[in-house]
């Protein structure tokens, strides 16, 4: 339990992050911080569509390294 309460913790966004209020007044600030928290994580080719998912020379048998890659790129999705 210890393992997936860290795992929590870890991909939670740091306070410098403030929510966006109901009227997007402070969306300009928003978007700049949570730009950066998931710059420093190293996923913001998720968002960006910079880092799309891998896709295996044979979809219909991937190799256990491209199911891996694929694996933990969902995992980061």
């Amino acid at each position: 339990m210890t393992t997936i309460t860290t795992a929590a913790l870890s991909d939670a966004l740091p306070l410098s992050v403030p929510k966006v209020d109901a009227l997007g007044m402070n969306w300009a600030i928003f978007i700049f911080r949570f730009q950066d928290a998931i710059e420093a994580k190293g996923f913001w080719g998720h968002f960006s569509g910079s880092t799309p998912a891998p896709v295996a020379v044979d979809p219909a048998k991937p190799t256990s390294d491209e199911s891996a890659t694929k694996a933990q790129w969902d995992k980061n999705e």
